[in-house]
Parts: structure tokens; C-alpha cells; sequence
């Protein structure tokens, strides 16, 4: 292994000139610069990184546990936010995906690992937006949750601003003319679907609809990021059956949407023509294959990853819970012809 004296000697210069040249003192002349330079691409000398570790007391890695952010097509670009802006920083990512079903033990024991790299801080990111258990070691670094939050420990999160989106949303069925509107909610066990149904609320507020005078009903019950169920098709039909039936739904998630297509093209229907459709999170396949092209709101989880690594990268320590606004989609399901 080629060692720092090594490039001294090749260099014709001292090891500690190599050593200030390697840690980026600016008061090495230009030109021995370049000569270590030289020596360091001619030897193809690496820095010993534990070495560096030592000296600097930074490890310039970053952990990120992800808890099945990375089996989650529609989550993973929590990942890659985080990951790009680690990059730009010259900053490592270690990665540790955690298993749901394997308890506490995994959490911990992948917690462990990540302080056993002396890890400059840590992000943790959930599959999707709710409440997590946590060690109490997290809060012995510079930590910070991405699409999560915790009651139960003060620390800094990045959450999708659902209230927001729903409200964005309406506010589109709105513009269209639409009056006679319904929310098909999804599952009542996520912390999404209150925040949701508060926006469309705030929508209908703000154009002087009675929001008791719009039904919301369920469409999606059972394990939230697990086992769901959907009652769209009945769902529908009881919409259908009113006297004064909604010519716009709002979906609560593009399964639900999807659910909706299908339920309306057995009855003969057509989503942007007979039913105007707008959905969240912007899942794929389900919103790019969609005919028509779905309208949705997109889950801001590339700029949630992006975000979080940049508040750790800059020690911004403030303990407080940051939403991030969704973008929006524009498909042909939301026009009614």
C-alpha cells in the first residue's frame, strides 16, 4: 500500500507538505501543489480514511436507515434526494434498510452499526407519512426524520404538507365549474387522510360550499402501507344512486383512482368526460399508465430527501416539524366535458 511518505519522497517534499496539499491548505505553494498532485495520480496513493477520521473528528458519512423507503417504488426518491445532495457535498451515504416485520431488534441493532461507523448524522425515513418508535440513541447525534414524525422524542421532520395538497387539488375541480363534488377518503387509519380531508374542506370554504353539503366516504380500510382493501365499486355506486350525483371526485391515493377507472368503465363512464378524477401521490405505474392521463398531486419525496440531508449538512438544529408542498400533476382526468 502506498503511504504518504512514499508520495513525500516521489514529490521531492516533506510528508507533512503532503499532508496539508491532501487536506486542502491553500498556503502550499501552487507549484508543490502540483508536484504532489503529480505523485499522489502516479503512485495512485489513497488517503487512509480512518486516519482522517482521527484528525478531523468527521467520518463524512452520513447514515440513512431506511425503513422500506428502498422497497417502495413510490418512496425511493427520498433516497436519491438525500443521495444527490450528499454528492454535491462530497459526503458518503450508508444505507441500512430496515425489515417492518422484524421488530424493534433490527431498528436498534441497524441504529448500532451506523454509530459503530461514527456516522456525522443520521436520517431516517418512513415508506410513508406517519408516527414512529425510535431508539432514544438517535438523539445522541444530529438526526432527522424524512415522512415521519415522533410524539414520543423532540426531533426535526420533514412531512408532505397533505392539508395543502388537498386543498390545491379542490381547488382545480373548483376552477373547472364544478358544484357537485366527493371525496373518496382513504384509509381512516392514516395520518394522511384527516390533514386530506381537512383540505378539501378548505377548498369548499373558500367557495362558499357548505363542506357538510359534499359527501367524503371511506374507499380503503385495513393495514396502512400493508394489507388495504378498496370499496370504490360500492362506493360508487351509492354516489350514483343521489339525486343530485358529483360530476368531480377527488381520490384519496391513485389506488383509489385506479379503482375508480375501472368501476367507471363497467358502467360505461369515462373519466375527464362523464366524471371528472383528481388523486394523490402521483404513484407509479398506476398515474403514468392511466388513460386518461390521471391528474395528480405528486408526493414531494425526492425534495423531502433533498432537504433533509441539506439541513444536516448546514447543522440546522432546530427541533421543529417542516411540511414540504406536493406539486401538481396535470393529466386530462380533471376537465369534464
Amino acid at each position: 500500500m502506498v503511504s504518504i511518505k512514499d508520495v513525500a519522497r516521489h514529490a521531492e517534499t516533506s510528508f507533512k507538505t503532503v499532508s496539508r496539499v491532501i487536506n486542502g491548505d491553500q498556503r502550499v505553494h501552487p507549484a508543490t501543489r502540483e508536484r504532489v498532485s503529480e505523485a499522489i495520480r502516479a503512485l495512485g496513493y489513497r488517503p487512509h480514511s480512518g486516519a482522517r477520521m482521527m484528525r478531523s473528528n468527521q467520518s463524512r458519512i452520513i447514515g440513512f436507515l431506511s425503513d422500506r423507503v428502498t422497497t417502495q417504488p413510490h418512496s425511493g426518491d427520498i433516497l436519491r434526494g438525500a443521495q444527490q445532495m450528499a454528492d454535491a457535498h462530497g459526503r458518503l451515504l450508508m444505507l441500512f434498510n430496515i425489515d417492518a416485520d422484524a421488530g424493534d431488534d433490527h431498528r436498534r441493532r441497524a441504529f448500532e452499526l451506523l454509530m459503530e461507523q461514527r456516522v456525522d448524522g443520521l436520517i431516517y425515513a418512513c415508506d410513508y407519512h406517519r408516527d414512529v418508535e425510535l431508539p432514544t440513541e438517535m438523539q445522541q447525534l444530529p438526526s432527522l426524520l424524512v415522512n415521519g414524525f415522533s410524539t414520543a422524542m423532540a426531533l426535526p421532520a420533514l412531512v408532505p404538507d397533505e392539508r395543502l395538497a388537498a386543498q390545491q387539488a379542490t381547488r382545480l375541480l373548483l376552477a373547472e365549474g364544478h358544484r357537485r363534488l366527493a371525496f373518496l377518503a382513504p384509509n381512516s387509519r392514516s395520518i394522511a387522510t384527516p390533514l386530506r380531508t381537512a383540505g378539501f374542506h378548505d377548498a369548499l370554504l373558500e367557495a362558499g360550499i357548505a363542506p357538510e353539503s359534499m359527501p367524503v366516504v371511506t374507499a380503503c380500510e385495513g393495514v396502512p402501507g400493508g394489507e388495504e382493501t378498496y370499496q370504490v365499486e360500492s362506493v360508487l355506486a351509492q354516489l350514483m344512486r343521489d339525486d343530485t350525483p358529483p360530476t368531480a371526485i377527488l381520490c384519496g391515493q391513485d389506488r383509489i383512482a385506479l379503482q375508480l377507472y375501472l368501476a367507471l368503465a363497467r358502467r360505461g363512464l369515462h373519466p375527464g368526460r362523464d366524471l371528472a378524477v383528481v388523486s394523490f401521490d402521483d404513484q407509479q405505474p398506476i398515474s403514468g399508465a392511466l388513460t386518461p392521463s390521471l391528474t395528480t398531486m405528486a408526493l414531494p419525496h425526492f425534495e423531502m430527501g433533498r432537504q433533509a440531508m441539506k439541513r444536516l449538512l448546514d447543522g440546522d438544529a432546530r427541533c421543529e416539524t417542516v411540511t414540504v408542498p406536493f406539486s401538481t400533476v396535470l393529466g386530462q382526468s380533471h376537465r369534464h366535458e
